[in-house]
């Protein structure tokens, strides 16, 4: 939790999956302000004006989220950004461009509390 003058850190979310994304919200929204979209272009206007802490991504690396990741680093190099994604081989030289510009991959099944578990240190590194 923040104390009475510490500003509440704020995590974006994007999943194609909106109960996925919903889960993230109730997960961590007693900790964390948490914005949760099924729309790329919201991740990339809400880096741009700086109101994320945090970006989770939870997606299969492909050229758009490779893109994606590329414009939010350029946009903002401080802003970290984990991704989710089910483990797939054969996105293994996706996953690799990807993940210079990435904090954290987590691979699906994954546990939400292991996640939240690390939250704080990768914000905190910020």
């Amino acid at each position: 939790m923040t104390t009475a003058g510490e500003k509440m850190k704020s995590v974006v979310v994007y999943s194609p999956d909106f109960s996925l994304c919903y889960s993230f919200l109730m997960f961590l929204q007693s900790h964390y302000k948490v914005v949760a979209t099924t729309n790329l272009d919201a991740v990339t206007a809400m880096v741009r004006n700086k109101s994320a802490n945090l970006v989770i991504i939870d997606s299969e690396p492909d050229q758009t989220i490779q893109n994606l990741v590329n414009d939010l680093k350029n946009i903002n190099s401080e802003t970290p950004i984990i991704l989710t994604y089910v483990y797939n081989n054969k996105l293994s030289v996706l996953e690799n461009n990807i993940k210079k510009n990435v904090k954290e991959i987590f691979y699906k099944p994954f546990d939400l509390n292991e996640i939240s578990l690390r939250i704080p240190h990768i914000i905190s590194a910020i």
